[in-house]
């Protein structure tokens, strides 16, 4: 369900500190517009000194015509750096206007290219790099699941390929067709919090996820990931060997028993996709731009919020530098415990997400409500009105693999789900993950 702003929602008024952010925020917006000017203005001068050498014909030295090439790309790369970051800036002003306002600017508008769309002709022309990818597939290509017996024949005695698990829940999809919804060429390795890592040959399908009924009935409902060997285009011509003929190592009970495991202290645990998340992906990218091009070029982020997302990058980069609040920015807690709230919430029932200062007060100084973190993601989100789309009582705790019972229950709502803009594009997907406190229902008499 698509956000809607509250009308009733009265603005917060910032604190001091929140003035002393916005401060260091016109800072580095005015820096940047002045270096920006300086740069457009020297590459104008370059300009006009070139075209009179053109006109008079005039004889000029090499290391003359060397230092004009040279001052050229210099005042031009200098106005992208700068004007990227003074964009962002403007960027960072307006959303940190809005979370103070209570309303949200989650996106309404997928992030990934539409099939048929100009974009993915100049991605198709382009083409994507060949190092070790089976099938190049693109967000919106149609593709079948191969049979049970062609994806057992690709597993270890694990039952993973390249690190990657095919889980028993994935059995059930075997022989359908649906879109690919984005590639995986990078995942956030948070467990081991070694960043975004470089991942291969690996897609997330359309409305694919996984049900946890071979894992103790989990339902953080996380979204699959599939290997291209695991998959064939639609339109593609078929000569895969039949599944008689096929040697398979494994079995599908054998994924069942590979799925659990038994923890050093005795206690049952599970292996999934999540558990095993960083498990065949690449050395940490750091700073890498290509990892930022190749979302561009794979389809998996559209221009508009591409140029957003690096622009906001670029200003928080030097905020840092220049030790000023990065954005989004949250008010420090420095509590030691957390506030509890229940609310008994339900499937289907209608709520609002509490503007940024009210969930402030909720965290603790580790910015975790009862060990929940409040993501920076999640700020986009506040004053929005959604559905419940479920209440979470137990989930596979990923760097351990064992199933925790929750105390306190976690909200899933409709539509909410990580974006990655300020994970750089992170493609996962995944559920977002809410205290009640963090909430208040909506009066369903309301006038919507």
């Amino acid at each position: 369900m698509a956000a809607r702003t509250n009308p009733t929602v009265v603005p917060a008024q910032p604190s001091g500190a929140s003035f002393e952010y916005r401060q260091s925020y016109w800072k580095t917006i005015v820096a940047a517009g002045l270096a920006a000017l300086g740069s457009d203005t020297v590459l104008l001068v370059l300009a006009r000194i070139h075209l009179v050498r053109l006109t008079g014909h005039a004889f000029v030295a090499p290391i003359v015509v060397a230092a004009w090439v040279l001052g050229l790309v210099a005042s031009v790369g200098g106005f992208a750096w700068t004007a990227l970051v003074f964009a962002g800036g403007l960027i960072a002003i307006r959303r940190d206007a809005l979370e103070v306002a209570g309303r949200p600017y989650a996106p309404k508008t997928p992030r990934e290219s539409q099939p048929g769309r100009l974009g993915n002709r100049i991605r198709s022309f382009v083409g994507l790099p060949r190092e070790g990818q089976v099938l190049r597939l693109r967000p919106g290509e149609q593709v079948e699941i191969k049979n049970l017996e062609a994806i057992l024949a690709t597993l270890d005695a694990s039952g993973t390929l390249d690190g990657l698990p095919f889980m028993p829940e994935m059995a059930a999809y075997c022989g359908q067709r649906t879109t690919v919804f984005r590639r995986v060429d990078k995942l956030n390795d948070w467990i081991h919090h070694e960043g975004l890592k470089r991942a291969h040959d690996m897609v997330q399908l359309t409305g694919l996820r996984c049900t946890g009924t071979m894992h103790g009935g989990c339902q953080a409902n996380c979204r699959l990931r599939w290997k291209e060997a695991w998959l064939r285009r639609v339109n593609a011509s078929r000569h895969s060997t039949p599944p008689d003929a096929i040697q398979t190592a494994l079995v599908e009970a054998d994924l069942y028993r590979l799925s659990h495991r038994t923890g050093g202290d005795g206690q049952p645990g599970y292996m999934c996709q999540a558990t095993e998340l960083a498990s065949g992906t690449g050395p940490p990218i750091g700073a890498e731009p290509g990892h930022v091009i190749r979302d561009f070029t794979t389809g998996n982020v559209r221009l508009r919020p591409l140029l957003t997302g690096v622009a906001i990058a670029c200003f928080n980069w030097v905020q840092t530098k220049r030790s000023g609040a990065a954005f989004p920015y949250m008010e420090p807690s420095t509590s030691k415990n957390s506030p509890s709230e229940s609310l008994g919430l339900r499937a289907g029932e209608l709520v609002r997400v509490k503007p940024r200062a009210r969930i402030e007060k909720t965290l603790n100084e580790r910015n975790r409500n009862r060990g929940l973190s409040f993501d920076r993601e999640m700020l986009r989100f506040c004053g929005g009105e959604y559905r419940v789309a479920a209440v979470l009582e137990r989930v596979i705790v990923e760097a351990t693999g064992t199933l925790k019972e929750l105390t306190i229950p976690c909200i899933v709502l409709e539509g909410v789900t990580a974006t990655g803009e300020y994970r750089g594009f992170n493609p996962e997907d995944e559920h977002i993950f809410w205290r009640e406190i963090w909430l208040e229902r909506v009066n369903p008499t309301a006038p919507s």
